[in-house]
């Protein structure tokens, strides 16, 4: 087995293309987050500028193989492009991650290999390299984003979820997050980034314990500064509810993320429905909840009358740009475009944390392709 060391530098040629930086925000503290997170991801998409890292050229005879292993610490970056370039000899090409075993690439009989490697902390994958039939030289490249535009790496399904966000798919960048804490339930960054997420979402009590659990281990460079400018956020976001509707704000959230709508409905309909004097933002808080609950159990007209309720009982922009979203949510789901997006409008209006704003975007893409070619 070979080694492919970065100290094996040499000159080649890389094929390039132009690279672009997501910046994005969602409020002052979210911004600090993703502006360290995700600004400058080096996606091996079209749109990203590649160098050469490291290149070796490997003479090899007909039928003979050769295996390389590259570790993270070689290429520390968020993902990186192998090539295998045989000139006018052909080869096939195996790789395998061997974290899970999982075949990446396989190709057979071809002059030219190249190989999207999505990597992240602990990562390593097996090259094997099997000459055709006359004897060749092959030159092997490791290709990643510029030195000098490198941002930070971390574990390999943090860099996945990073990479999902970016691309504005926001929910499978959560289930990204969610399967990094599957696979190490310390994953301080996990912890933190998913909070983000919630806290776009208004679960403000599981975000506000994945935010505790992450301050509580250990967190790289500037994200405990991070972690804690949004725990301070988050008591600010939880601070105006009594302790009973907060209690029951949260168990509502949690049934919601576990897909227990019919339970998180009834959880805010006794607290709606008790003996607590409930102030506006108690009761709004509530309701959107509770329209949440409904949307999911597809009662979409009662889901719009808790919606229509919350949104004449909250008190700020901010608070409305939320409920304008999940209505709009609700009328796309009704097939209801002109009402959508009216929702959808008012919500960018009103202001929306980075996730939901490029949700809410997004859905108006959508609506107004399908508008066009309705007509």
């Amino acid at each position: 087995m070979g080694n492919l060391s970065t100290a094996l530098i040499k000159p080649a040629s890389a094929r390039l293309c132009k690279f672009q930086t997501q910046v994005f925000r969602a409020g002052l503290v979210w911004c600090v987050v993703m502006g360290v997170l995700l600004t400058g991801r080096a996606a091996p998409a079209a749109n990203g500028l590649y160098e050469t890292w490291s290149s070796d050229s490997f003479t090899l005879t007909p039928r003979e193989s050769f295996q390389i292993r590259v570790t993270y610490d070689q290429i520390q970056v968020r993902n990186w492009k192998l090539v295998v370039d045989g000139g006018d000899q052909n080869c096939d090409l195996h790789v395998l991650r061997l974290k899970d075993n999982s075949l990446l690439y396989q190709r057979d009989d071809e002059q030219y290999h190249e190989v999207n490697i999505p990597w992240g902390e602990g990562e390593e994958v097996s090259i094997v390299i099997t000459n055709r039939k006359v004897k060749g030289a092959f030159v092997v490249s490791l290709l990643g984003p510029p030195r000098d535009q490198v941002h930070a790496s971390y574990s390999y399904y943090v860099n996945r979820a990073l990479d999902k966000f970016a691309a504005g798919q926001r929910l499978a960048a959560e289930d990204a997050c969610r399967q990094a804490l599957i696979e190490n339930p310390d994953d301080g960054v996990a912890k933190v980034l998913l909070a983000g997420f919630l806290r776009d979402r208004r679960f403000f009590g599981r975000a506000t314990t994945l935010v505790e659990e992450a301050l509580a281990g250990d967190l790289p460079g500037n994200m405990r500064e991070i972690a804690e400018s949004l725990r301070q956020e988050l008591v600010k976001l939880r601070a105006p509810l009594p302790l009973p509707v907060r209690q029951g704000a949260e168990e509502a959230e949690k049934l919601l993320i576990a897909g227990r709508a019919d339970e998180a409905l009834q959880v805010c309909r006794k607290l709606l429905d008790g003996d607590l004097e409930l102030d506006s933002a108690s009761r709004g808080r509530l309701l959107m909840l509770q329209g949440q609950a409904l949307d999911q159990l597809d009662r979409d007209f009662e889901a719009i009358d808790a919606f229509t309720e919350a949104l004449q009982l909250s008190r700020t922009k901010a608070i409305e740009g939320i409920v304008y979203f999940h209505m709009g949510r609700l009328f796309k789901k009704m097939d209801n475009l002109p009402q959508a997006q009216g929702a959808f409008a008012k919500a960018l209006q009103n202001g929306l944390p980075s996730g939901l704003d490029k949700q809410a975007r997004e859905s108006l893409r959508i609506i107004e392709s399908r508008q066009a070619g309705g007509r």
